[in-house]
């Protein structure tokens, strides 16, 4: 019988052996039951013992032991398979798994666990089918439907992934899913206000938090990320990843009276760090401190070469410190790398001229000069363009029209103003000159789905149903969280009368929507077209 453990020799021995700096020794009782018969169960008591004190090599021993008295076991392959996906040997605890399914397919907790092996192994479509039959077996399980939506996200099908999640029971990861989910839809609003509700539930969850931060810089509301991320610091202080995340904000945001003490903090605590040494050397470049700048820079460089925001930071702070051929290295290596600012034109060029290239310094200034007036006219056209939407807001058509057509001549190659300017017309009735204007708007941005939409409506108003179901096609696949479009589709499928595709179309806009009323009444119009064939 003991020809099954070398683990059961060591424990009569009174000397358990060792796996690295873990020594494998139960407490004296569950020795004591091994000096008569040994069973399954004391082993597997063995084991649990092991396992709840995380030494799980010593728990995969005990339960391969007993396994070997008493094999064909569900349970214990399914504690083996648990204990060594524990210990970080995914590849062992496949097959472990794999037995206990076999042998009991209707149990849940082997095929969720399963699961997360196959996928931290990269084998996603396994994995798939193990979250699918845990569905099956309880449609419930928030840790299948969490795997279950990941599954589809990865296989780009996130309007079923939607569906899921919105009909799934209340849970952190489901929450977390559905806000990815939305994202990765374009719906940038609706996770802010899901993450925001769950976290007005939940204040102290860091995970809602830093998901609703990043969503916040998503949406360009710096400010907001900047408060979010600094009441959850006061909650959580010390954490080092959500400490890493305000950091980011707060130079984004330029607080640098709140950033510099906590970059040098947090430098501390980790000084090989790339993202810390260099966001560090910035803060001291802009603080003055030049030659300690240059250290963190120069050690970020060393760390990660082929970022080029570094070598842009360093070759300003080398030049300032008069070391013009090094920083003309810096920067020229930057613009490799893909710097575009128009500073690194001005930066270079006032190095060529001190190392004397007056030639490659005027070259460097033109350039600089050009991106500037390329800068100007985007600044010049927001303004114009904000005031436009305003009186657009005020329904003054004409005064918004002039306004978008003096910030088009700033900036005519901007599709979304283009499309601007394109609503403006169609609401002073101007249908021609609107088409002109979307049309040149998905020239220059195909994916821009209400411009495609836009331009499909005009083509159902015409009766062209044909390039309104295109139209409509391109603006659900740009923006797949798009109702409206949806409902667009729909009904332009339904007037083809194409009643079944029509039906799916209006279904996703109910997915995305389910009282949306548009999307409501079309749903029963399809069913009684149907009914009446």
């Amino acid at each position: 019988m003991w020809r099954h453990s070398i683990l059961g020799l060591a424990l009569l021995a009174g000397a358990i052996g060792s796996y690295g700096a873990v020594t494998c020794t139960p407490p004296a009782d569950l020795r004591a039951k091994l000096l008569g018969k040994p069973t399954a169960e004391t082993y597997t008591e063995i084991g649990t013992w092991f396992g709840n004190r995380r030494q799980y090599h010593c728990a995969v021993d005990a339960y391969r032991s007993a396994l070997g008295l008493s094999p064909g076991s569900a349970k214990l392959s399914y504690l083996l398979g648990l204990s060594l996906y524990s210990e970080g040997k995914l590849e062992e605890a496949v097959p472990a798994l794999q037995e206990s399914i076999a042998i009991a397919p209707d149990r849940l907790k082997p095929r969720l666990l399963l699961g997360s092996a196959l996928v931290q192994l990269q084998r996603k479509t396994e994995a798939k089918e193990q979250w699918q039959a845990a569905l099956k077996i309880d449609p419930r399980s928030t840790e299948a439907i969490h795997g279950m939506a990941g599954a589809l996200l990865d296989g780009g099908d996130a309007m079923q992934t939607l569906g899921m999640l919105r009909a799934a029971p209340p849970s952190e990861d489901l929450t977390l899913d559905l806000a990815q989910v939305y994202m990765r839809l374009k719906m940038q609003d609706q996770a802010a206000k899901l993450l925001e509700d769950a976290l007005a539930k939940n204040p102290s969850s860091v995970r809602l938090a830093t998901s609703l931060t990043s969503v916040y810089l998503q949406q360009l509301h710096h400010q907001a990320a900047e408060k979010l991320c600094a009441e959850t610091v006061k909650r959580h202080p010390n954490d080092p990843d959500l400490e890493r995340l305000y950091l980011q904000v707060l130079v984004l945001t330029g607080n640098s009276a709140v950033a510099g003490p906590l970059a040098k903090k947090l430098l501390n605590g980790a000084p090989q760090d790339f993202e810390f040494l260099y966001l560090n050397g910035v803060l001291e470049h802009d603080a003055g401190d030049s030659k300690a700048a240059q250290g963190h820079l120069e050690q970020a460089i060393k760390i990660s070469p082929e970022v080029a925001a570094p070598h842009f930071h360093l070759g300003i702070v080398l030049s300032q410190l008069g070391e013009t051929e090094a920083a003309r290295e810096q920067l020229e290596q930057a613009l490799k790398l893909g710097v575009t600012e128009p500073e690194i034109h001005f930066e270079l060029g006032k190095v060529l001229r001190a190392l004397g290239d007056n030639q490659g310094a005027a070259r460097e200034v033109k350039l600089y000069q050009q991106a500037l007036l390329e800068r100007n006219h985007r600044s010049a056209a927001a303004s114009k363009t904000a005031q436009a939407d305003k009186a657009l807001a005020a329904g003054k058509h004409d005064e918004a029209i002039t306004l978008y057509r003096d910030a088009l001549s700033d900036t005519p190659d901007d599709a979304l103003l283009n499309f601007k300017l394109a609503v403006a017309l169609d609401q002073n009735g101007d249908i021609a000159t609107e088409q002109t204007f979307l049309e040149k708007a998905i020239q220059i941005n195909p994916d821009l789905a209400s411009a495609q939409n836009q331009l499909g409506f005009l083509a159902a108003r015409s009766g062209d149903q044909a390039n309104a179901e295109k139209r409509f096609r391109e603006a659900v696949r740009a923006a797949p969280g798009f109702t409206e479009a949806w409902v667009n589709l729909a009904a332009t499928l339904g007037m083809q009368s194409r009643f079944s595709e029509a039906q799916e179309a209006d279904q996703h806009a109910l997915e995305l929507e389910p009282q949306n009323p548009q999307a409501l009444l079309l749903k029963d119009t399809l069913a009684k077209a149907l009914a009446q064939r």
